[in-house]
Formats: structure tokens, C-alpha cells, sequence
């Protein structure tokens, strides 16, 4: 019995380390896109999404979803930021507020704060961004966002 027990307890430890490792893979993969987006590295940020995705944030035209949907959202905020006179700064993660990982599955929700120039004046927003990723044969890929300003 005891030795059932062991294998019992073996096993949930190594589930354990492996969620764990999962989480870090995932807190990763948001950084990449955040590291890719403020270098202004659009290929760096776009390979962390699948291709398949939906994003809800607050430009128009406020959301985008399916094939290339990171890519049209990429393309959309340059084209924001022109219309308005506007530049990219770059963005930071404040806080990471919780990641849960069930199986393939991952929800992400942190703090953020957003900098930007618009007619030469300095701007930023702070916000919840809110995640949701799925695991494939590449590793963890974002499947779509939301950007939140309380």
C-alpha cells in the first residue's frame, strides 16, 4: 500500500512542476509579444499568435477575429497612431494578476500601462489585459485579448 501511495504522490508532484513549467511558458509568451511590439518587431510579436484569434481593445474598429486577426490588429494601431499624429512608446507589464493553465488552455490577466505619443505630447493608459492561449505542436500560442481601461 505505502508503495502506491509513493507512485501516487510522485505523480502529482511531476503534474505539479509541470503546470508550473507551463505557467512560465505561457508569462513568456506574453513578454515576447510585449518585448516584439515595443521593439517595433512585428514578426517577433506576431509568431507568439495563432492564426486563428479574436482581440477586443479600445480603437477602432474594436475588434478583430479569425485568420491573421493579431496581424490586421498590427496593422490597424499604425494606422490609429498615423491618423492621429501619433507615435508607439512602448508598453509594461505592472502586475501579473493570475495565469491558469488547464491542460492545452491558458488564461492570463495582468496590469498593464500603455505609452504612446499623440501630437507631441506624452500619453498613457493603464489597463487589464486579459489573455486566452491554447497549446499546439509549437508550444503555447495567444488565441485572442482583451485590452480593458477601468
Amino acid at each position: 500500500m505505502g508503495t502506491r501511495v509513493m507512485v501516487f504522490a510522485l505523480a502529482l508532484l511531476s503534474g505539479g512542476s509541470a503546470i508550473a513549467s507551463d505557467k512560465s511558458d505561457v508569462q513568456a509568451v506574453v513578454h515576447k509579444w510585449v518585448d516584439g511590439f515595443n521593439k517595433g518587431d512585428s514578426k517577433s510579436a506576431l509568431a507568439s499568435c495563432a492564426d486563428e484569434s479574436a482581440i477586443i481593445d479600445d480603437f477602432p474598429p474594436y475588434e478583430w477575429h479569425g485568420a491573421g486577426a493579431c496581424n490586421t490588429w498590427f496593422n490597424d494601431i499604425n494606422a490609429w497612431f498615423k491618423q492621429n499624429d501619433g507615435a508607439f512608446d512602448h508598453t509594461t507589464i505592472d502586475k501579473v494578476h493570475h495565469v491558469q493553465v488547464t491542460g492545452d488552455h491558458a488564461y492570463v490577466v495582468l496590469s498593464a500601462t500603455f505609452y504612446w505619443k499623440e501630437k507631441d505630447t506624452s500619453k498613457n493608459e493603464k489597463g487589464i489585459w486579459t489573455w486566452g492561449m491554447k497549446k499546439d505542436d509549437h508550444g503555447w500560442r495567444i488565441t485572442g485579448w482583451t485590452w480593458t481601461t477601468p
